[in-house]
């Protein structure tokens, strides 16, 4: 059953053996987990459930339903824009749907520095397995790629650079290219189409438009969730709502669940909740092309370049390079410049080749609880991660030249425009300043990290919090470090694994 908050008699009081905080990839996966196990299972959403049919493919439309602060949230200082999902189903409604496993050595390096005891590769090598068969995980047809995509592999060829093509989790895809708008055509196999027929197949609900304030706590021990109805329009609260669970799990992002965990009050003698926030920050580059690219039709990244992913060295590059596009509202707010600059840039959209350069970053961020409902974000990439953004950006112009471009775009807040023969090596040292250039990041993770030792990690490798009894973490706020590569799966994967724990 799904029941819509807004709707519902206030204040609401209700009852139920777990409650889920969120419905992403994490949420989801730990609450049907859950309840196929036999736990009557609550699921709170502060989104809307959205269907295919409500996917208007317009980005004015879509943003306020999709994205948290309507595409609009960002670090305290603005210098870093950083998107996140909402509404039932999270960031997989909008996400893109790469596959990836988290990098051996990362995976490797916390079992050497974290313990996970309940995590061995064995345990995420079979949790990978089930879900990639459950999402219905596929190589990206070729034929599907797109020529954004292919000018990449033509880079990468023309360099000598290693690359490939990527995996997803989409059926039924009819090249639409509005992903990350939401779907219109069912195509995306998310938590949305996937998971939630079988949480609510097995009796569990979901509780939208309620925003989770604080977990209800005493005695050592978890006991429910104060949470609020809100207006789906307008963002307003509306009235009180008050959950009593006997097993309460936070999956709201690694935003979120930071947030609500300082929040409460929640005990964690290592200090390490919202001080560990990683996000993979990225920086882009486009190129002017001489025919058009196009680059919004059909699926927007099927290639990668992986030329610059040294995992396995110590002090190896940790940049990864792949094409990146935007519908136009998107576009006009990252092309820089005003009035007939902005206009003439703009007029060539339908020509620009545009590549993107993402961190596997190592710098700490933070995340704080605002008020009571928001939050605050501090994040700026130190000195050796704005090295590899500045490495990046080399590689992004570097490629778009070897593609073919006629020129190429530096989107400095006074642009720079690139034409062939030009010399590239100042980017390599380009210096990654505030306001000087746009930083984003869709990928928050590890701010609550997970780790054997109760006196160096809030949380178990199992996701049970190690100083209050009866509360769970299960979304990507789990990982002890950035990954390097998409989290979705590893997200799913911890919703899996934590969905089952708590339920034995």
């Amino acid at each position: 059953m799904i029941f819509d908050a807004s709707t519902c008699a206030l204040p609401l009081k209700l009852s139920t053996d777990l409650v889920v905080v969120g419905s992403g990839a994490g949420g989801m996966a730990a609450a049907m987990a859950a309840a196929e196990a036999g736990v009557r299972t609550l699921v709170v959403e502060g989104g809307e459930y959205l269907t295919s049919k409500d996917m208007s493919q317009r980005e004015e439309q879509m943003f306020p339903k999709l994205l948290q602060d309507g595409g609009n949230q960002s670090s305290t200082d603005r210098a870093v824009k950083i998107h996140q999902g909402r509404g039932v189903g999270g960031s997989t409604l909008h996400n893109l749907n790469l596959i990836k496993r988290i990098p051996e050595a990362i995976r490797a390096e916390w079992t050497h520095t974290r313990g996970l005891e309940h995590l061995p590769a064995s345990r995420w090598t079979a949790l990978y397995e089930e879900l990639e068969e459950l999402l219905g995980v596929s190589a990206v047809p070729r034929e599907q790629w797109n020529r954004n995509n292919l000018l990449l592999e033509k880079a990468c060829s023309e360099l000598g650079w290693k690359g490939g093509g990527l995996l997803h989790n989409r059926s039924g895809c009819v090249n639409a290219g509005f992903c990350e708008i939401g779907c219109r055509y069912n195509a995306k196999n998310n938590a949305f189409k996937v998971l939630l027929p079988r949480l609510l197949a097995a009796g569990g609900e979901v509780l939208t438009n309620c925003l989770a304030v604080r977990v209800v706590h005493g005695g050592g021990a978890a006991r429910g969730v104060e949470a609020v109805a809100i207006d789906p329009v307008t963002r307003q609260v509306l009235g009180e709502v008050e959950i009593t669970a006997k097993r309460v799990c936070f999956s709201a992002s690694a935003t979120g669940t930071a947030a609500l965990l300082l929040r409460s009050g929640v005990p964690d003698p290592s200090g390490e909740t919202g001080n560990t926030l990683r996000i993979h920050p990225a920086v882009i580059a486009a190129g002017d092309f001489e025919e058009p690219v196009k680059a919004w039709e059909g699926i927007p990244q099927s290639y990668e370049c992986t030329e610059l992913l040294e995992f396995d060295k110590p002090d190896g590059h940790r940049t990864w390079v792949l094409p990146v596009f935007a519908h136009p509202m998107g576009t006009a707010t990252m092309v820089p410049g005003h009035g007939a600059m902005h206009r003439a840039l703009m007029e060539r959209y339908a020509h620009l080749g545009v590549l993107t350069a993402m961190i596997h970053d190592l710098t700490p961020g933070k995340v704080r609880p605002k008020g009571k409902l928001g939050l605050s974000i501090e994040y700026w990439p130190d000195q050796a991660d704005r090295a590899e953004l500045s490495l990046g950006m080399w590689a992004c112009a570097k490629a778009l030249f070897a593609a073919g471009a006629k020129r190429v775009l530096i989107p400095l807040r006074t642009p720079r425009m690139l034409e062939p023969g030009d010399d590239l090596e100042w980017l390599k040292t380009m210096p990654i300043e505030k306001g000087e250039l746009d930083v984003v990041a869709v990928h928050p993770m590890s701010s609550v990290p997970m780790g054997d030792d109760p006196q160096r990690a809030p949380v178990g490798s199992d996701g049970k919090h190690h100083h209050v009894h009866n509360l769970w973490v299960a979304d990507g706020s789990l990982f002890p470090s950035s990954i390097g590569v998409p989290p979705q799966l590893s997200i799913y994967a911890m919703g899996l694994h934590v969905g089952r724990s708590l339920a034995a």
